[in-house]
């Protein structure tokens, strides 16, 4: 557990800085299509980033290019080393292009003493395998785990056996009755005649289906920025966003009363507390000028974690019972949360044909990060057949993998031959191993619980289901919805959103 330990903290220490300053990502032109101050963490923002820009008309298209070549160079480990985190260094993503910024665009990098620090050094030399490093760390602790664990004798069994519940094989079925669903090509279909231009590879993000996207990333920011200052703002609003969704003034206040807020160095996460009588920690990224909506977005997915851990750890039957099945459950719970996103910034309620573009919304999101999940276990797959892999090695097999799914299952619908974007999610990384079949799996969680988690009872269910206890996998399920976990309901209700909307065109 110790080397388990250190090889996360390792990692996430990493993640956590791995930033890029947009303002200086420069077109082919030396054109700099965004804005001075927006300070992007890989992948989170990057990804995040190109889904606000479908609302910025011709000017986003360009920034998702930029951010997309950025991607690509960040899972290929052929980014400069000096662009990392260094808002003095100007960089052209599509070209590999590295030159000091001139005086008048540097912007300041946020240090511990609040000023720049360093000498400039404009060294192209790529950064080193340290990506790559540090997930073969994190094979290597779990290869020492596996010692110890004669039942569940890799990091596989533990997850899917143990944790999951749910085997592996049935995990992938799951997201391969998704991703390859003959659905997919009619929603690109519809995705190409909504933006008017062939797909592209960024368009793995498209989120042209939900109402966020209908607005200005600046005004949302402005907005939160405004409302939220400081973690402490958010913490006093908790008891009115959680009357929001449903609880009861009461209940709202218990659930607020036990929930820190923290800021976040990193993309932001919900700490559990372990026993009855701590807090958990609820944190997000909160800049100097207030919390914008990337942040905002986030803490209101991790408070859905905190709610759930309230919920599944002192309303259980039993404390032997305390928690849910595993982690796509939690973050099934959470995406309920998140989804409400807009209204609890008191931006309006869905109509119906928001409900039908948001199946839509959840249909190509399960797709994207299927895929995403099918690439970490065949990443792990891998690393077991090749135990003694140097960084270098293990960074080529994962950009092969990564370029093999992408031709069979995303490149006929999005282009991009041999893009190994698939690969740029830092949950590779950490913070923790073989997590993210977590997500596709959430995903199918969360759509069947809608139609129970939804309306003025949101709140009374999400109590019911959460503090059910950890009890199997289809036995929850049965017990929040009344059927066993199955891709199927997305499947029907995206095929009746696509009837729908055709009769609208």
């Amino acid at each position: 557990m110790a080397a388990r330990a250190e090889a996360t903290a390792t990692a996430e220490a990493y993640i956590a800085g791995y930033n890029l300053w947009a303002h200086h990502l420069v077109g082919p032109e030396g054109q700099r299509p965004f804005p001075k101050g927006k300070r992007l963490l890989s992948h989170w923002n990057l990804r995040d980033q190109i889904k606000a820009d479908y609302a910025e008309g011709p000017e986003g298209l360009v920034r998702q290019r930029l951010i997309r070549a950025a991607m690509e160079r960040i899972v290929a480990q052929d980014i400069p080393r000096a662009v990392i985190d260094d808002p003095r260094l100007d960089w052209d993503p599509v070209r590999n292009i590295l030159s000091a910024a001139p005086t008048a665009e540097v912007e300041e990098r946020p240090t511990q003493t609040g000023k720049a620090a360093g000498v400039l050094k404009v060294s192209a030399d790529r950064e080193p395998d340290t990506r790559y490093a540090l997930l073969l760390r994190n094979f290597q602790a779990a290869r020492r785990t596996d010692q110890d664990s004669p039942f569940a004798p890799t990091e596989m069994d533990r997850r899917f056996q143990l944790e999951h519940e749910i085997p592996e094989a049935r995990v992938r079925a799951l997201l391969e009755s998704v991703v390859a669903s003959p659905l997919v090509s009619r929603v690109a279909a519809l995705i190409e005649h909504r933006l008017g231009r062939p797909l592209e590879p960024h368009d793995l993000w498209y989120a042209g289906f939900s109402v966020r996207a209908r607005v200005p990333e600046a005004k949302l920011d402005a907005l939160t920025r405004k409302r939220y200052p400081t973690p402490e703002a958010y913490a006093k609003d908790m008891p009115r966003l959680l009357r929001a969704l449903g609880f009861t003034p009461a209940k709202s206040k218990w659930l607020a009363d036990r929930i820190v807020v923290d800021p976040a160095r990193g993309s932001g996460h919900a700490l559990q507390a372990a026993r009855r009588g701590d807090f958990p920690h609820l944190r997000t990224r909160v800049a100097p000028g207030g919390m914008d909506f990337k942040g905002y977005n986030i803490a209101v997915h991790e408070m859905g974690h905190n709610v759930e851990q309230l919920f599944s750890l002192y309303e259980v039957d039993s404390t032997l019972l305390a928690g849910v099945p595993g982690n796509a459950f939690t973050e099934a719970l959470a995406f309920t949360f998140q989804a409400r996103d807009l209204e609890l910034l008191g931006l309006g309620k869905p109509s119906a044909r928001d409900e039908q573009l948001r199946i839509l919304n959840d249909f190509w999101a399960t797709w994207e990060i299927a895929g995403v999940a099918l690439l970490d276990m065949a990443l792990w797959h891998w690393m077991y057949e090749h135990p003694d892999a140097t960084p270098a090695q293990l960074r080529e097999a994962t950009v092969g993998l990564a370029r093999d799914l992408w031709n069979r299952l995303y490149a006929p619908v999005l282009g991009g031959k041999d893009s190994a974007v698939l690969g740029i999610y830092s949950h590779l990384i950490a913070p923790s191993f073989l997590y993210l079949p977590a997500y596709p799996l959430g995903h199918l969680i969360a759509f069947q619980l809608q139609e129970k988690l939804q309306g003025p009872r949101l709140g009374a269910e999400f109590e019911r289901v959460a503090s059910y206890g950890r009890v199997t996998p289809d036995a929850w399920m049965i017990h929040a919805t009344g059927a066993p976990l199955s891709a199927e309901p997305l499947l029907r209700a995206t095929e009746a959103a696509l009837k729908a909307e055709s009769a609208v065109r």
